[in-house]
């Protein structure tokens, strides 16, 4: 398992921008648009939020650039973590019993899964 990204939340494009470009030194990887409807069903927002992936060879920072930031930034705060086997890993989660957010997107899903505690996790498939 390695980790993926981290997801942060930023009041402004130029902030972030001048903060993981200019003081962390990290690259601009892609900008993308969460649009309103999978905003509310990721993270229970509905509204449409910029998002800029910030990274290097090491890692990746994605900040949410929401039109107005919440005013609790937790609803976007997640590690990404990519596992070898996600249906193995999710099959371990379920008979924990922990609770398991599964999004459809494309033809993929988008997996989310939330901890003991409530801290909430984006699991991918790792790519060979």
């Amino acid at each position: 398992m390695r980790l993926h990204h981290a997801a942060l939340v930023s009041s402004s494009e130029s902030h972030a921008d001048r903060f993981y470009e200019d003081i962390l030194k990290l690259r601009k990887i892609k900008t993308a648009l969460l649009k309103s409807d999978l905003a509310l069903s990721l993270f229970g927002i509905d509204a449409e939020c910029s998002l800029i992936l910030y990274g290097n060879e090491n890692f990746a920072i994605e900040v949410f650039v929401p039109n107005r930031v919440p005013s609790k930034k937790e609803p976007f705060t997640h590690l990404c973590l990519e596992v070898d086997d996600r249906e193995e890993f999710l099959a371990n989660c379920r008979s924990a019993g922990l609770k398991i957010k599964l999004v459809p997107r494309g033809d993929s899903q988008i997996c989310f899964v939330r901890d003991f505690d409530g801290n909430q996790f984006e699991i991918k498939q790792a790519t060979s």
